[in-house]
Order: C-alpha cells, then structure tokens, then sequence
C-alpha cells in the first residue's frame, strides 16, 4: 500500500482524518499517521477484508478493545473509534472492503524500536518495573477470559510518560480453548502460524493435538520471552531462528542459554516462566507476585552493596 498525498482523508464516526504517511505493514492490516482538522496526530490501521470471516475477525478485534476499556486499564491501547469501509479507499488501492480503526500516536516508539538501537541499555531496576506494568495488563485479559497471543517487544509501545502499552489486538481470543476434533486443531493450528510470532510462542502451540487444553498461559510463556529479551535485548529463540535452525524443537527442548554474570534471581524468574509442560507452568498471578519478591531481593542487595561502599570509603 502507498499514501499517495496527505490530502487524502477518512471518516470516521462524522469526523475526518487526513493521512500523513504509511508508518508499518502487518500480515494482515497497514498502519499510517493521520490528522484530525486540530492537526492532531492519531494512528488509522487499516484491515483489509476479503470475506465474511475476515470482517468478523476485524469487529471482533474492536470488541475486544472495547472489553479492555471497560477495565479502565490505561496500559492497553484505547480504540478511539472505527468504522467499515464497503469499498476500497483510494490510497490502499486494493479493491475490498476496509475495516477502520482509529488509535492514539505515541511518538515514543515500540519497546523493539529500542532494544535494537546499539547502544539503548535498561538497569535492572527499570526492567522489574515495566515488566510488572506489562503483566498487570496482560492479567486485565486473563481476567476477562482472553489471552492476547502475540506478546512480544514489536507489540509494546511507550507512552509518554514511557510507560509501557500493550497494543495489537488482533490475535487476541478466548483464553480456554479445548481442542475436540482433528479440524479444530489444524484451524487453531493455521490461525496460530499466521498470528503468533514463532520466538515467542509457547510450546504448546506447536503440535495441537486432539482432546488438548490451550489456556491463558500461553501469555505467560511469551512474557518470559520478553523479559529476556528487556534483559539481553533479543529472545532466548531469536538466534536459532537467525541461524536457520528450528525454532519448534528448541521452544520444546526448553533449553535456554544465560550470559554469565547477570542477577541469579532474575535468571530464576525466566526459568519458572519459561516452563515447558504448561500443565506446570505458572499463571499471571504467580508471575505478579514473583516479579514483586524478586524485584524486593534486588532492593535489599542494592542497599546492602551501598552500605558496604559506604563503609569502605569510611575506612
């Protein structure tokens, strides 16, 4: 898709935006900066739908927003409004229907956009930080009985106050699936290999099998992915994807490498995250709780290192 000029406006809920430019590209949507007549600068993705599942599949996107806002969490992006265009719009130049929604700007970019600047660096008192923020959102979803499904660094926004929104809503679905039928397994199968980043998603997720239960933890395990990824700035399975190697058989080996010399209690946490059998696997609660013990231990160290400095310079 190109944005031809920015003349070229929308409307949405009888308010026109005009479009400033194509800021990103998904499998599924295309994402450009737009203005209202305030100058005021919002985000319009735009998703194409060819048929009727695709149409359902973009409102359902909305109703889930709309679910979210009811929480009153402010660290989930907030759907502004949306709209149904039954043609194509002149500047996506593909002839079928639009769903339209509108979003907020935030100039501060994505969490990806920063762990891959060279030298951007996080202590590890502002990891624990936002991760707690991140989890406290994602159990805003478990708690209404969705799961989010693609947790991953591309899907964290800052806001202005660089604090950490989650956005992208469209892989989301009800958080307990129970798998009855060969069909069924290779539609939740499909629909996971177009949705799902591979790096991040659990174990389970990989080879469906009749009579299985899928649940809210495979959040769970995609956070661990994240939080390594805050910690050492790529996912535990981003080089054997690099490589050529598969991905699958690394996720279910559970095998994760850890740079020396880093925080025991931190490492420890994405361990327990990061556990296979998802059976066993800890739910967001769980996670909460030991984001706040380790994030106490790391209090305590960091006071107890300042006392020891502080009497050794007294010496």
């Amino acid at each position: 898709m190109g944005c031809a000029c920015e003349k070229q406006h929308v409307t949405i809920q009888d308010n026109k935006y005009y479009v400033q430019d194509q800021i990103g590209q998904g499998g599924f949507s295309s994402v450009f900066l737009v203005k209202n007549t305030d100058n005021r600068k919002f985000v319009l993705k735009c998703i194409l739908c060819h048929d009727q599942k695709d149409r359902e599949k973009a409102w359902n996107e909305a109703k889930v927003h709309q679910l979210l806002q009811s929480s009153g969490n402010k660290y989930i992006l907030n759907l502004i409004g949306c709209e149904m265009i039954e043609k194509s719009l002149e500047f996506s130049k593909i002839p079928t229907d639009t769903f339209l929604m509108l979003l907020p700007y935030y100039k501060n970019g994505s969490l990806h956009d920063n762990l891959v600047k060279p030298h951007y660096h996080m202590d590890l008192k502002y990891v624990l930080k936002h991760f707690q923020l991140i989890c406290l959102s994602v159990k805003t979803f478990h708690d209404l009985s969705y799961s989010h499904r693609d947790i991953k660094p591309a899907n964290i926004l800052f806001n202005d106050n660089y604090e950490p929104v989650i956005i992208d809503l469209g892989s989301s679905a009800p958080a307990k699936i129970t798998v009855t039928s060969k069909k069924e397994a290779q539609e939740l199968l499909d629909d996971v290999n177009e949705r799902c980043s591979m790096t991040y998603r659990a174990p389970e997720l990989f080879n469906i099998d009749i009579n299985s239960v899928i649940d809210e933890r495979i959040d769970v395990w995609s956070l661990g992915c994240l939080l390594y990824a805050m910690l050492y700035k790529k996912s535990p399975f981003d080089l054997v994807y690099e490589r050529g190697d598969s991905v699958a058989l690394a996720v279910i080996s559970g095998k994760i490498y850890f740079p020396p010399n880093f925080n025991e209690s931190v490492n420890s946490l994405v361990k327990v995250i990061l556990t296979v059998d998802h059976s066993k696997r800890p739910f967001i609660d769980d996670i909460l709780e030991s984001v706040k013990v380790v994030d106490e231990l790391f209090d305590q160290d960091f006071n107890e290192h300042t006392i020891l400095k502080s009497n050794i310079c007294n010496v």
